[in-house]
């Protein structure tokens, strides 16, 4: 399939990357000369100069061919005007990066078929990764019953040192499965025969009640959080606050800005703090330790990193940092940062679902990997239903990791046979995203 983006910038880059890692027709159009320059130089992408908006330029870049249009610059206005010039010269599908609320609204009747706001889902990551000391990623699928957690093991976990098969008699009564286990730059799906070492990063599919009991294996930290200390006055950080106060943790914000921190002082429910949120001296007089975690959610990178190492300088256990570069998450795991939020990730999780055929539901890519989680809804025509997994004939390079059935879910097995309405999870490396969804979907 044809794509095209509009804005080469942190989120279509990323957007690129993935599509033609997955082989699919990438055009990028882009008004920076360097900007497309290095982008057509990096990938395999036809990078055009130009408008996004203007039709001339549209037709240059064979908008008539394309199955899906993206609009992801940091303009509202250019992604929907973008959108509607799109949607006129015939794309049937047109996806815009819009997060004025109002805009957004009025976006439908203006071409923009589906509106995606990252900031949500943002706040939704950054609450649950605050929610669970040592974890490193939290997706949830399948109505929430089902989450892919990731972390990083340590030598005091009983899985360090074991293969998967090892762990199989150990967990009995336990759901869950290892879906990959990354090592360096390497990414290798969960086998029987995969070791787990201390150090390694792994992806783990499980029973959502049962994290805490999974993820205890790995040696992964699982004491509750009592605290959480907000850094930045954004818009995702309220809404954070507003998530963790209704599951009742206790939330501070700190804010440099006055006339900022007052208007959060108006209308947010959480403690605001006017304070430099990278001042050593302030961060030591919150007395940081057991039960709290600090979250650096402010609009600027810089910040969130001084901030998050200055509090863990001075006892904060765990740290979360929001960044803008995505390609920064795995370089600061051991130098104080505990875990990391992206944005741009969530703008592309979100955009990727509707890259993918009909009943694709929901899309998490994982940072540090080539793979993506995605949840998919069994229709009656699928060639899967009525097999068995052991022959069902999944790519080496994915791992089914759960089905919810009804109201209820289960961890497959080999003889576990696929039915009608299942919600099946996979994660599963790009390059076989294609096969996986012709063997699921009809």
């Amino acid at each position: 399939m044809r794509v095209v983006i509009v804005g080469a910038g942190h989120d279509g880059s990323y957007l690129a990357e993935r599509l033609v890692a997955e082989g699919q027709e990438v055009v990028i159009i882009e008004a920076d000369e360097d900007k497309a320059a290095r982008i057509q130089d990096r990938l395999d992408v036809l990078a055009i100069r130009g408008n996004g908006a203007s039709p001339a330029v549209l037709r240059r870049a064979g908008v008539d061919h394309a199955g899906l249009f993206l609009a992801v610059t940091d303009s509202d206005g250019a992604n929907v005007l973008a959108c509607r010039s799109a949607k006129a010269l015939g794309v049937p599908r047109t996806v815009g990066r819009v997060e004025d609320p109002d805009l957004r609204e009025v976006s439908p009747g203006l071409g923009v078929d589906v509106a995606v706001d990252a900031r949500e889902s943002t706040a939704v990551q950054a609450a649950r990764l605050a929610e669970y000391a040592g974890v490193t990623e939290l997706a949830m699928f399948a109505n929430e019953q089902l989450s892919l957690v990731a972390g990083v093991v340590t030598e005091g976990g009983i899985a360090a040192g074991k293969t998967v098969q090892d762990l199989r008699p150990l967990a009995e009564g336990w759901s869950f499965i290892v879906a990959a286990v990354v090592r360096g730059e390497e990414t290798t799906i969960g086998r029987g025969d995969t070791e787990i070492r201390p150090g390694d990063h792994v992806v783990v599919m499980a029973e959502t009640d049962r994290v805490r009991d999974v993820i205890g294996m790995f040696g992964i930290d699982t004491e509750p959080i009592e605290r959480v200390v907000i850094l930045g006055g954004t818009r995702i950080a309220e809404m954070t606050a507003e998530i963790l106060l209704d599951t009742g943790h206790e939330v501070l914000i700190v804010e440099e800005e006055q006339e900022r921190a007052a208007l959060m002082a108006r209308r947010c429910r959480a403690s605001i703090l006017q304070a430099d949120p990278t001042d050593p001296d302030f961060l030591a007089s919150l007395r940081l330790g057991s039960g709290d975690v600090v979250v650096g959610l402010s609009g600027h990178d810089e910040l969130n990193l001084m901030g998050c190492l200055m509090a863990s300088a001075v006892g904060a256990p765990k740290t979360i940092a929001r960044f803008g570069h995505r390609n920064v998450a795995g370089l600061l795991r051991n130098v104080g940062i505990d875990a990391t939020l992206s944005s741009r990730v969530a703008v592309a999780n979100m955009i990727l679902q509707f890259v993918r055929r009909d009943r694709i539901l929901s899309v998490a890519t994982v940072k540090d990997t080539d793979a993506e989680a995605i949840e998919i809804e069994l229709a009656a025509g699928s060639p899967a239903v009525g097999l068995e997994l052991i022959n069902l004939g999944m790519p080496r390079d994915a791992v089914l990791g759960g089905i919810a059935r009804g109201r209820g879910v289960l961890v497959p097995k080999g003889d576990t046979v696929l039915e009608v309405g299942d919600h099946v999870v996979i994660f599963a490396k790009s390059e076989c995203i294609d096969a996986v969804e012709k063997l699921l979907l009809a």
